[in-house]
């Protein structure tokens, strides 16, 4: 059970790197496109919304973890332990796929500001 937390810990701390690390991007291209400065600042505040949001899920789910882990060592836990491997895997899944997606993104993103151009326009 432990080895399922921490390997869900490194996933979604790389997913909030990498999405936190797109807005930053975004932002930064933003300041010299003025023309699409209000789309670009979307789209980076998005990726922030993303990062944050896995994170928070992250410190969320440590905290109710310890609690149920503290309260469950009396009674057996062999179905809440089930309940909470089932649980770490999906979240494990989600986040790696989420992770993925912001990482092609921010090949795209290098990409296309590595040849020249806003990333909006």
């Amino acid at each position: 059970m432990k080895r399922m937390l921490i390997i869900y810990l490194f996933a979604s701390w790389g997913c909030t790197g990498l999405a936190w690390i797109n807005g930053a991007i975004l932002l930064w291209d933003g300041f010299d496109n003025a023309e699409y400065r209000a789309i670009t600042f979307a789209v980076a505040l998005l990726f922030g919304l993303i990062g944050g949001t896995v994170f928070g899920v992250e410190r969320s789910l440590r905290r109710i973890y310890r609690c149920s882990d503290n309260t469950s060592e009396g009674q057996g836990g062999a179905k809440s332990s089930s309940a909470w491997t089932l649980l770490y895997v999906c979240l494990i899944f989600g986040t790696l796929l989420i992770g993925v997606i912001m990482g092609s993104g921010l090949v795209a993103i290098v990409g296309r500001l590595q040849s020249g151009f806003h990333i909006f326009g």
